[in-house]
């Protein structure tokens, strides 16, 4: 009986050192795509949390504080400059209209920076129609003390000027309230949180030991003690590592920002008491001159506002709100890296297709 042979070749199986090789590639390709992907999301998250504090919620917080102090400097300067001798020197005086102007355009800035939304928005409005308010009692207060017959209605104008101020105050700490809690969500955030790193940090970790397992097996494989290219893709990881690793310290800029904010707000404190202080105990000089007999539940209020004693506050900085505002810059100062974290991740494709090139090529047409 005769048999007849098949006269297809025997079919080639892949390599198993070549099958290796292609599967710790991709391994590597795979790994360095997950590990860009985690980088730039937290990394791009912390930078836009960053950037909308420093650009919004901080100078809005800041100008809020700006347009108090101004208020109580134009209203000191008023009730100071009327209770001399407005007519002389010219009705509530330059440096009201001065602190005035400077009040609304601080007002503006928080408008332009206002990060509380509606709420912030019907705020600011509603402190505009009153500072308008506010501006008529000062002009009437003027023109009564023009008349040496009507000082007396002329303090009870600066005294009326004087509740709508606080009234206007109050109103400017919610809305700076508004914007702090707009600061504390933006510090709070889950890309600033302790988890967050595992997110870039994990894959970044996985790709280095993937590479340092690829450079050991090849080194064993083929005798050969370095590829190159493997070595600066592992320097490549590293560089990945260490620019991702910025989006830590923009989350402690950005924690310590809103300490320094409590510092501003000390700081604020006490310089709106002093001035208080002194326009309370000039306007009860004036309401008591004035109004000695009938006024006295008054006086009694504006001598204990003119006895406030403000609280010392302890500080190493000369100007809180330039540091505020500089360290709200250093934790958004960080946007070049988000152009340059895929530059490194291709830079690690290119190189890890390079250093297996030449291994896969001389395996190409073997068979076990």
């Amino acid at each position: 009986m005769t048999t007849t042979s098949d006269p297809r070749p025997p079919a080639r199986r892949l390599s198993t050192t070549r099958r290796d090789l292609l599967r710790l590639r991709m391994s590597l390709l795979v790994t360095t795509a997950f590990a860009l992907a985690g980088c730039l999301t937290i990394f791009l998250g912390v930078a836009r949390t960053a950037d909308a504090a420093a650009t919004r919620s901080v100078p809005a917080i800041l100008a809020v504080y700006d347009t108090q102090h101004a208020l109580r400097s134009a209203h000191a300067a008023a009730v100071r400059n009327l209770a001399s001798g407005g007519t002389v020197l010219g009705g509530p005086g330059v440096e009201y209209q001065r602190q005035i102007a400077g009040a609304g355009q601080y007002l503006t800035l928080v408008a332009e920076n206002n990060a509380a939304g509606d709420g912030g928005t019907r705020d600011i409005q509603t402190i505009e129609a009153l500072l308008v308010t506010y501006t008529g009692l000062i002009g009437q207060a003027d023109a009564r003390y023009r008349d040496a017959d009507l000082r007396a209605l002329g303090a009870a104008a600066l005294r009326d000027a004087s509740s709508l101020l606080d009234d206007i105050l109050a109103l400017l700490d919610t809305l700076r309230q508004k914007q702090s809690a707009v600061l504390d969500q933006q510090v709070d955030a889950g890309w600033t949180q302790r988890f967050a790193p595992l997110f870039w940090l994990f894959p970044l970790l996985v790709l280095g030991a993937l590479l340092v397992l690829a450079q050991g097996y090849l080194s064993r494989r083929f005798r050969r003690t370095v590829n190159l290219a493997l070595l600066l893709a592992t320097v490549a990881t590293v560089g990945m590592l260490a620019l991702t690793s910025l989006s830590l310290r923009a989350g402690g800029h950005l924690d310590q920002v809103r300490q320094d904010i409590q510092a501003v707000h000390d700081s604020r404190q006490q310089q709106l008491q002093e001035v208080a202080a002194e326009a309370a105990g000039r306007l009860a000089d004036e309401v008591r001159k004035e109004c000695p007999q009938a006024c006295a539940t008054v006086l009694a209020g504006l001598d204990s506002d003119s006895r406030t004693v403000p609280t010392e506050t302890a500080g190493d900085s000369v100007d809180p709100e330039a540091d505020t505002m500089a360290r709200a810059g250093r934790a958004a100062g960080n946007d070049w890296v988000a152009f340059v974290l895929p530059v490194l991740a291709l830079g690690i494709v290119v190189l890890v297709l390079a250093g297996f090139a030449p291994r896969l090529a001389e395996y190409g047409q073997r068979a076990t």
